[in-house]
């Protein structure tokens, strides 16, 4: 009996610390993309050392405006940018330059592969009469409104005191919300797309 009970008592104590092992083993694997994507933040890294984008650092956590609508006037939900790799474009117009510009993020996003449902795009305007490019891009988040709402947003992506609205600029935001990396309209889209999936394969999260 006694023998009985210090081999339960082993093997108890076995359980236990093999799931305590399983726990850390979880945590790791959750925790290590999110880490990664914080460590870049910090030591201003640029994915394989050839990154055309810029930093925004520190990052900086966007808050949806509370109201806001997109183009069929849904409101929009405050976890807009959770869960998944946002790329965002900011047009007060959206002229023959921010057409391009959709563009270029239709074929980056088209050529993610297995990543494509990783990632979203959206367009932040205050145009109103987006039927024909909703028509040519279905499946691109439009916000527009209402104009106290897309204001206080457009403004979170302002960077060096530059007005988002005609910086002609992508952004990237991160699967916890945060901004975190911007291009300028001279960027090729070849090179963003590089960023996009090095950051894809390194990180878990989103």
């Amino acid at each position: 009996m006694e023998t009985d009970k210090l081999a339960l008592e082993g093997g108890g104590r076995v359980s236990r610390s093999r799931g305590r092992w399983m726990l850390l083993l979880m945590t790791l694997f959750f925790a290590a993309p999110l880490f990664l994507v914080m460590l870049m933040y910090r030591l201003d890294w640029h994915p394989a050392g050839t990154s055309r984008g810029e930093l925004v650092t520190p990052a900086r956590a966007l808050r949806v405006p509370s109201g806001l609508t997109d183009n069929a006037a849904r409101t929009v939900a405050e976890t807009l940018f959770q869960d998944k790799w946002s790329m965002v474009y900011v047009a007060d117009r959206c002229d023959e330059s921010c057409m391009h510009r959709l563009h270029d993020m239709r074929q980056i996003h088209a050529s993610l592969a297995k990543h494509i449902p990783r990632v979203q795009r959206v367009l932040l305007t205050a145009e109103q009469d987006v039927a024909d490019l909703k028509a040519r891009y279905p499946d691109l988040i439009v916000l527009n409104g209402p104009p106290l709402q897309r204001d206080e947003l457009r403004h979170q992506f302002e960077l060096a005191g530059n007005s988002a609205g005609s910086a002609q600029r992508i952004y990237f935001v991160d699967p916890l919300g945060n901004l975190m990396m911007s291009y300028a309209r001279n960027v090729a889209a070849g090179d963003i797309r590089k960023d996009l999936n090095r950051l894809l394969a390194y990180a878990w999260a989103g």
